[in-house]
Formats: structure tokens, C-alpha cells, sequence
């Protein structure tokens, strides 16, 4: 019952053009992270990566590939390489930060869960 509703919910949302439109938009901007070029400019290999962010170089080459990454990820992708992650906003040319994570040390495994 649950599938066939999901399934009509998503024919519906994606027969509107504005939503089909908003999809479009966000999978091209996702589209040019390039977390292989920043982290080749940062010097760093993957398995250096890695080590700072305590995940193996698979997980890193699998974040590489990923069209949408969680900020978080982000965060601790740039933060392993030593840099700082910084989201902003611009509204008619006034910039608002809504992120900056500085130091913020990779969370353990204990601490995910």
C-alpha cells in the first residue's frame, strides 16, 4: 500500500515542471563539486586523506564519485586536507555565511552512533 502511494506522490511531483525544473538545478550544481581536483590541489593522496579522516582510501575514492555529498562529509573532506569549509549566501550583493567549520576534528566511531 505504502509503495503504490510513494509511487503516485512521485509521478505527481515529477509531472510538475517547476519541480522537475528545481531537480535539474541542483544536480548541475552538485555536478561541479569536484572533491579529486580540490584534494589533487591540497598535494594530498587519498590514502592521506583518509588517514584524516579515519575512513579508508575506498570510502574517499567512493566520496570523489558522489554527485551529493552531505555537507558534513564535505566538511570533513576539506578538514583532513587541512582547509576550511565555508558556505555563504548572496543576496543582491550582500554575502551571509551560513557555515564555516573550522578545527572540527572527524567524529569517531563512537560518536556517530
Amino acid at each position: 500500500m505504502k509503495t503504490s502511494k510513494f509511487r503516485t506522490m512521485r509521478q505527481e511531483m515529477l509531472a510538475d515542471p517547476v519541480f522537475r525544473a528545481e531537480v535539474a538545478r541542483e544536480k548541475a550544481l552538485m555536478a561541479e563539486i569536484d572533491l579529486a581536483t580540490a584534494r589533487q590541489a591540497s598535494g594530498m593522496t587519498q590514502e592521506a586523506v583518509a588517514a584524516g579522516m579515519g575512513k579508508s582510501q575506498e570510502n574517499v575514492s567512493r566520496i570523489e564519485r558522489q554527485r551529493d555529498v552531505r555537507v558534513s562529509t564535505l566538511a570533513q573532506f576539506i578538514q583532513a586536507q587541512g582547509g576550511q569549509l565555508e558556505i555563504n549566501a548572496v543576496f543582491s550583493g550582500k554575502r551571509v555565511s551560513l557555515m564555516r567549520a573550522e578545527g572540527a576534528a572527524p567524529k569517531t566511531a563512537r560518536q556517530r552512533a
